[in-house]
Formats: C-alpha cells, sequence, structure tokens
C-alpha cells in the first residue's frame, strides 16, 4: 500500500480483520526512506502461539528497523522500502507455516 502512513494502515488492518473474522493481517506500506508495518491477529492466531508484537519486530528488522506492541495487534517501522517486499512475503510464509 505505498504512500500509506501508519495510522491508515492499522485501520485498515482493525477493518480487514473483522470483516475476515479469525485472521491474521500483515499490511505495509513504503515510501522514500520510510517503512510502515502493521500485524492484527485473532485468538485462535495466538493460540497458535503467534503474537503480533512479537512477529512484526522481525519482520521490520528485514527493513532496517524495529516495532512491537500487544499480541493481537502491533505495529512497526523501518527505513529501507526496497525491503518491504521481501519483508512481506517472508511474513506470508511464515504465517503460513505457523498456522499448520
Amino acid at each position: 500500500m505505498p504512500g500509506v502512513d501508519a495510522e491508515a494502515l492499522k485501520t485498515a488492518a482493525e477493518r480487514l480483520q473483522q470483516k475476515l473474522g479469525e485472521s491474521a493481517v500483515v499490511l505495509g506500506s513504503g515510501t522514500e526512506g520510510k517503512v510502515s508495518l502493521v500485524a492484527a491477529f485473532s485468538k485462535s492466531v495466538n493460540g497458535k502461539g503467534l503474537q503480533a508484537g512479537k512477529f512484526i519486530g522481525g519482520i521490520a528488522k528485514m527493513c532496517g528497523g524495529g516495532g512491537g506492541g500487544r499480541p493481537n495487534l502491533a505495529q512497526a517501522g523501518g527505513r529501507d522500502p526496497s525491503k518491504l517486499k521481501e519483508a512481506l512475503d517472508s511474513a506470508r510464509e511464515l504465517l503460513v507455516d505457523g498456522l499448520r
């Protein structure tokens, strides 16, 4: 989601999760020199040992940043937008593996 700020990403993730129900939502946006990431995990995802705060922190490191938050909702940032696609691809793979 190019050019979307952190607050808009958070709102989008929360709305997507409400619409999807039990789910894991990870969104990211990159602009010049800045990356914003958000993760929203339902209770069933938390029950499988995945926590949004810990998860998003690891993904943000790939973009030269960090972050964290609660088990169900977390935000992070980074400094290297060129790594965003790779980070989101990694997030998808980690979620698929973690939710099996």
